[in-house]
Parts: structure tokens; C-alpha cells; sequence
């Protein structure tokens, strides 16, 4: 279905500029704020002030997830994205990194090709996302690590160019297909995808990041390829447009989180900031390995 209309909610504030291309925010259990640059091979975390440098991880630094014991694990694509994009000697290599607690990184695993986003499971188990980079790449893999042992398995190749991933609560795993407008869903039965279906076909625009509220209703992030504004949109499990929101006017925001107090942090990657809508009008699903 394709119904909804668009939702009326506060205006954005911004709370970072000059950032670069900014993706993969995350809230940590303290309250601070932490999210990457693809441009910048950077992690940060936001301060008062605007944002400070958390770790310089080269490469092209995209999806990033917090783990329970508070590392923070970053689907490092190796700036691979964009020809244009920083190559900063052996640490472009894309991969699966993690940034420790005490400020130290390193990598997790290799075997990835150009990771794009990542989440923890019900399982425990690390998934990851991993497009092929060629331009308009209809095509990708789907990873599960074990963080406490680093190994790394090959769940499955796909058809899709496989962006944002993350489990509902419904417990299936859910995946943007970028270029085909749609979010894919997949039950995991013994450590296996089965049951891959169309959950959600959009009417306008591309998935990118997206997350879930406590409800388990998917709130994505529909970039314009184009110059047109990029939405926010929310989505039933269920294939309804609930609604829609429209930031600003640029084409991509691109991620999202949203607390369980209903304050959202949008990535708005063209403009190189961060925003956040400080009452988004409903709370968020808390992520694996947390709730």
C-alpha cells in the first residue's frame, strides 16, 4: 500500500556542520552521540560544540553499531564509494573495524569487501552488509561475525544492492535494497536466511539507513539520486506508508536513530551535518544485544 501523507513535526536543529559525507549514528547507553564520515575516514562524537574526532580510521567510514560492552563496530567500506574518495595507504582496505572503549581500533575482519552498515542480532552475531561498489552494483553480500571469535561467515550473495540492515521486532532481519526501492525481510532458522520477501516497496525514493520505533513500525531514509528533497518515511511491517517527513532540501539523509525518548539524529550526508529533531513524535526500538 502506499497510502499515508505528510507528517508535521518540529524543524531539525543542526548540531554539526563540516563533517563530510556523515553516516552511521548510534546513541550510547551514557547519552553521548557518536556517528562516522565517509569523506573524512573519520568516527566522531558530538559535543556541545559541534563534533570532535573520536578515531581517524581512514578509509571511507560508513555504518557504524555499539556493542554491549561499548566498542563500537564500523563497516569500514574502504573508500570504495566514490573514485574521488580518500585512500589513505594500507587502511583503505574495506573490512569490519572496532573502536574499544579505551580508544583503541583495529580490525575485526577482512573477508567483507566494502561494508556498508551492520547490527547486532538477537543472536548475538555481528550482521553486515556488503554492496558491490560498481556504479548502480545491483548486487552485494550478506555477513554474520562472531565478535568474540572474529570469524566471519557468508550468509548469502544477493540480487540487491544491500544497504541498511536491522532486526524488528519481530525478530526478522530486515535490508534496504537501494536501487529497487524496497526493504527486504528474512527470518533466520538455524544460522540461515529463509523466507526472503519484499517488506516494504516505496512509491518514491531509495532506502538508505533506516530504524525501527517501539512499535516496530521502519522509519527509512529515502534519498533522491537526483537534486530532489530527501524524506523520511514510515513504514508498517505490514507494506502501509504511515507518513512521511521532509528534513530539508537536500537529496540524501542518508541514517537515523531514534532514542526511547523520541529524539531522533538524522545524518544529512549531502550537507555535510548533523541533525537532530529533538521530539519525533514516538520512541525507538532499543537495538540488539540491549533489549
Amino acid at each position: 500500500m502506499t497510502s499515508g501523507s505528510t507528517r508535521t513535526r518540529p524543524a531539525p536543529r543542526v548540531v554539526a556542520t563540516d563533517v563530510g559525507f556523515s553516516e552511521g549514528p548510534l546513541y550510547t547507553p551514557s547519552g553521548d552521540t557518536y556517528f562516522t564520515s565517509i569523506t573524512h575516514g573519520r568516527l566522531y562524537r558530538l559535543t556541545d560544540g559541534g563534533a570532535e574526532v573520536a578515531a581517524e580510521l581512514g578509509g571511507g567510514a560508513n555504518g557504524a553499531t555499539l556493542a554491549a560492552d561499548g566498542s563500537i563496530y564500523v563497516a569500514q567500506n574502504g573508500a570504495r564509494w566514490s573514485t574521488t574518495g580518500p585512500r589513505w595507504g594500507k587502511d583503505s582496505l574495506g573490512g569490519v573495524q572496532v573502536v574499544r572503549p579505551d580508544g583503541s581500533f583495529g580490525w575485526v575482519h577482512q573477508d567483507p569487501i566494502a561494508p556498508n552498515d551492520l547490527c547486532f542480532g538477537p543472536d548475538g552475531m555481528l550482521y553486515v552488509t556488503d554492496p558491490t561498489r560498481a556504479p548502480f552494483g545491483a548486487d552485494g553480500r550478506l555477513w554474520r561475525i562472531d565478535t568474540a571469535t572474529e570469524e566471519a561467515e557468508l550468509l548469502t550473495s544477493t540480487s540487491y544492492f544491500p544497504n541498511g540492515i536491522g532486526f524488528g521486532l519481530d525478530d526478522r532481519l530486515y535490508v534496504a535494497s537501494t536501487y529497487d526501492s524496497r526493504i527486504v525481510a528474512y527470518r533466520v532458522e538455524d544460522g540461515k536466511l529463509v523466507d526472503e520477501q519484499t517488506a516494504v516497496q516505496m512509491d518514491v525514493g531509495h532506502p538508505d539507513g533506516f530504524t525501527f520505533d517501539a512499535e516496530g513500525n521502519l522509519i527509512v531514509c529515502a534519498i533522491d539520486l537526483g537534486e530532489a528533497p530527501g524524506r523520511i518515511q514510515t513504514w508498517s511491517v505490514t507494506g502501509e506508508k504511515l507518513d512521511e517527513y521532509v528534513p530539508g532540501g537536500n537529496p540524501k539523509y542518508t541514517n537515523i536513530v531514534l532514542d526511547g525518548a523520541g529524539k531522533m539524529t538524522i545524518c544529512d550526508s549531502e550537507g555535510g551535518a548533523v541533525l537532530v529533531v529533538d521530539d519525533w513524535g514516538s520512541a525507538g526500538l532499543p537495538l540488539h544485544p540491549h533489549r
